[in-house]
């Protein structure tokens, strides 16, 4: 059963399964059966321990649905949203819930946290703003297009970009729009959305024409704007060059990667690409003061010299298992696939370390933190990891 589930997903997100990845599709995305068949995993040697310390039941998941819906990470609690609504609050330390709201929403995106707030968005526009402490619903509004992208905030202004290109500033405290920037779409674009990222008084934004650009956080004024791909091929499918993998700052450069396209360093301050590698990638990636680490489409592994872009290594075991972007634990990253296991791979030469099985598909990016991963799977569980 989950090999077939993986051969489906496979399929679409590898051949792109023609026209239903448009983000208008519907329920045909996963209707067709086809190759690539996904690797068996190997026996490892562990040189690491794991121990699970709790997991809680969140909501019913992603019913199915490729959907990253990363959870997001506050000091004390983890948030984590579901397709049937629910938005959860849990204690990171014990796993009890502190709260969960059911907004009635149909949810595709993760929770946005900040300013002692949640705010989630559904696929008809709809936003919702609720107390990070209790749950209770703070404000609501609608803005006309179909929320798939995290939404961010800080110092009162509430991010949310939607599928028709648009980014939206809303104000934290009722919802109102403060600006809008708004970049053309093309007519098929992969069904996910990068996250806004915000540092100090700027923003970093991904869109799935290609483009990267910086903003004023609170007028929305263009800082500069950068293509990281240009789109090739006489189709539209071969022409999809969406930033899916939220953008990653360190060390004053930012990490942006395209679906069949390209990596690329990016100077924060002037927009200027420092280096390009090519690769197709829409799950993620992490960074350290030496390397990138990214999942590509294919679900291999890679690893880049943060300074000019070679590759370090490349771990193709794992191919055609529908990866989810990689989270840092030090000496290792770890990562997760569609049959439900959770990897973890030594950052020196990407050899496997330590292996998990938690019975559900991870799409969603797993978190580390002080030698915890916590991981949300596709039905719903969140659970909690220590590493040694």
């Amino acid at each position: 059963m989950h090999t077939q589930f993986i051969k489906k997903i496979s399929n679409c997100l590898v051949l792109i399964l023609m026209m239903s990845l448009l983000t208008a599709c519907g329920t045909g995305f996963f209707d067709k059966d086809n190759t690539p068949i996904p690797t068996e995993l190997t026996k490892i040697k562990p040189e690491i321990r794991t121990q699970r310390l709790w997991s809680v039941r969140t909501g019913s998941g992603t019913n199915d649905e490729y959907l990253k819906m990363n959870p997001t990470l506050g000091d004390t609690a983890i948030v984590t949203t579901s397709t049937n609504g629910y938005v959860t609050s849990v204690n990171k330390t014990n796993g009890h819930i502190n709260w969960q709201t059911n907004t009635g929403l149909a949810l595709a995106a993760g929770p946005g946290l900040g300013d002692n707030l949640v705010v989630v968005g559904s696929r008809k526009g709809d936003v919702l703003s609720l107390s990070a402490a209790s749950g209770g619903i703070r404000w609501k509004t609608n803005i006309g297009s179909e929320i798939l992208a995290k939404p961010a905030i800080h110092e009162n202004v509430v991010l949310i970009k939607t599928s028709d290109g648009y980014l939206r500033g809303l104000s934290a405290d009722n919802g109102h729009e403060l600006w809008s920037f708004r970049q053309a779409e093309p007519s098929l674009i992969l069904r996910g959305a990068s996250a806004p990222l915000i540092r100090d008084t700027s923003i970093i934004a991904g869109f799935a024409n290609g483009n990267l650009a910086k903003l004023s956080l609170h007028t929305g004024r263009l800082l500069w704007l950068q293509t990281i791909a240009i789109p090739e091929g006489a189709f539209a499918i071969q022409r999809m060059i969406d930033i899916d993998a939220d953008p990653i700052l360190f060390d004053h450069h930012i990490y942006a990667a395209t679906y069949q396209g390209k990596i690329a360093s990016v100077d924060w301050t002037s927009g200027r690409i420092d280096w390009t590698h090519d690769i197709s990638s829409y799950t993620g990636m992490t960074a350290d003061e030496h390397s990138i680490y990214i999942s590509d489409a294919r679900s291999r592994v890679w690893s880049f010299a943060v300074d000019n872009g070679d590759v370090n290594w490349r771990q193709s075991k794992l191919e055609a298992r529908v990866l989810s972007a990689p989270a840092d634990m030090g000496r290792t990253i770890v990562l997760g696939d569609a049959e439900g296991y959770l990897h973890w791979l030594d950052k020196g030469d990407g050899h496997f370390v330590g292996r998990e099985y938690l019975g559900s598909a991870i799409y969603a990016a797993p978190i580390a933190q002080n030698n915890i991963v916590y991981v949300l799977s596709s039905n719903g569980n969140l659970t909690a990891y220590s590493v040694n």
